[in-house]
């Protein structure tokens, strides 16, 4: 039976067609995975279905119902569910309190100022929790959640109102191989249990070719292909313009996906060139002190103790990845050592400068670049503008030489897609375009070294090489780099070293 009808959808923003003529079926007990190139135009499909955005044209209807003109607030209240690519949550409330505010919201008692909420449907929080695997966690303010965790937090207040359909826009975002097969396997019991329709976007093609029933593939704005996961997987163009050559298909699939791309080990992998973004220049001296030096590292969020005697070290012109399960330690660690934790002790050395009591702003015009997970774009400023606000002086490393400048025209020929979008308002971006304006608004500063928080996370295979492109180019221009990543084939692509953390100490090197 067909549960969700979408026909000749059509949205433009300004110039920008970003839905163009999409038309597609959801039967009730049916997943059905939607992927793409970042700004293919998936998160704008599902804020059209979602009564986020209204569409120009066309029909979106629930067992026949027109959904056209409802608020997100009705569709809820009709069954209709939705995650989000950037995860929505209460920050201020314990991971349990979030939920029950889900549960007072489908029963419509959000807004009664007559009693109190604290022990509202307390079991039924606690059974949603027990669900996702967060009912241990019931009690964590939801602030000091992985990640990965606040997904899953996400997806059980998304069940509170107990869905017909479910939206879920990059649901395993930031979690680690075996906890995205775990999400999308409870995921597929409540299709089965329940007969709920669900729609998901997602970047893991491992996810998507062992989970999904049916693959839409979009670009552009407009549908390319679908199918079953073995001929998206086939179909050539699908190839062409969304999976790449293959370099870093750890992030996309997996050896027993089936795709032939992830045959390749990564130490098998040549290094890619670079072209034009930065002309390689002479290796760097080699350098006996390191750029970074780290001792005994410790921070806190509140009483909790999240890192523990960290000690690491970075050389210049070297890339070291940071590797752990979500909660490791791994965003903690580069937080601390940027200064952006409440509380740290310990020593942190950079470019031969003790910045351990530094501000972040301190240690940025000291040539130390930070990528954070979350982007933080400026979202009512456009790509340019952007851009232009990250610009630094040109530096030089201690022994004299200049370090890498980085120019518009080097950015736009590393990420083509900003220089198609240079006066869009970076609101009006993907998840995945943010992703790259992040990084490149670093790169405009011209950093000596760049803390990387999951640059692969969130994108798509094709971009996710051009990521990588990029750390060799800073690796080969002497700047260093130090990432944590969940993805390990991309981390062995382009890293030197790799630290192991669990549970905030570093286990292994």
């Amino acid at each position: 039976m067909t549960l969700l009808s979408v026909q000749h959808l059509h949205k433009a923003f300004g110039g920008n067609q970003a839905v163009n003529d999409v038309s597609f079926n959801l039967q009730a007990g049916e997943l059905l995975a939607l992927i793409g190139p970042n700004g293919a135009g998936k998160s704008t499909t599902f804020n059209l279905v979602n009564g986020q955005l209204a569409p120009d044209s066309g029909q979106v209807t629930l067992e026949g119902v027109s959904l056209l003109g409802l608020k997100p607030h009705a569709l809820w209240r009709m069954g209709v569910s939705r995650t989000f690519q950037m995860a929505q949550t209460f920050g201020s409330l314990t991971v349990a309190e979030n939920v029950q505010m889900a549960l007072l919201s489908a029963d419509g008692k959000s807004l009664s100022p007559w009693q109190r909420a604290t022990h509202y449907r307390r079991a039924d929080a606690l059974q949603l929790l027990e669900q996702v695997q967060l009912d241990t966690q019931a009690n964590r303010p939801c602030s000091a959640l992985a990640y990965g965790d606040v997904k899953r937090l996400e997806l059980a207040m998304a069940l509170a109102n107990e869905p017909r359909l479910l939206l879920m826009d990059e649901p395993t975002a930031g979690m680690a191989p075996d906890e995205r097969h775990a999400l999308m396997a409870l995921t597929r019991s409540l299709v089965n249990q329940r007969g709920v329709a669900v729609l998901f976007t997602e970047h893991s093609m491992d996810v998507v070719f062992e989970h999904a029933d049916r693959v839409l593939v979009m670009a552009r704005g407009a549908l390319i292909a679908q199918g079953t996961p073995a001929q998206v997987q086939a179909d050539a163009q699908v190839q062409a313009v969304y999976f790449g050559s293959g370099k870093t298909f750890g992030n996309a699939g997996s050896s027993d996906s089936g795709d032939t791309h992830a045959q390749q080990h990564p130490e098998e992998t040549p290094v890619p060139s670079t072209a034009d973004a930065l002309e390689s220049s002479a290796p760097a001296t080699a350098v006996t002190t390191p750029l970074l030096s780290v001792q005994g590292l410790n921070a806190w969020y509140g009483a909790a103790q999240v890192l523990f005697n960290a000690q690491l070290h970075v050389q210049r012109g070297e890339v070291v990845a940071l590797i752990g399960r979500n909660g490791a330690g791994k965003s903690s660690t580069l937080k601390a050592i940027m200064g952006l934790m409440p509380k740290c002790t310990g020593s942190v050395v950079f470019a031969g400068l003790d910045i351990s009591s530094a501000e972040p702003y301190q240690a940025a015009r000291l040539g130390l670049g930070y990528v954070p997970e979350d982007r933080r774009i400026f979202t009512d400023l456009t790509v340019l503008e952007n851009l232009q606000l990250g610009v630094q002086a040109a530096r030089h490393f201690d022994d004299g030489s200049v370090a890498p400048q980085w120019s518009l025209d080097q950015i736009f020929a590393l990420f083509p897609n900003l220089a198609d979008m240079q006066q869009r308002p970076a609101s009006h971006m993907s998840g995945g375009e943010q992703q790259m304006l992040t990084v490149a608004r670093t790169l405009m500063g011209n950093p000596l070294m760049v803390l990387l928080d999951e640059p692969s996370e969130g994108v798509a295979p094709v971009i996710v090489e051009q990521m990588g492109e990029m750390i060799l180019a800073l690796k080969r221009q002497g700047v260093s780099v130090l990432l944590s990543e969940q993805n390990t084939h991309f981390a062995k692509w382009v890293s030197d070293r790799s630290y192991t953390l669990d549970r905030g100490q570093i286990t292994a090197t």
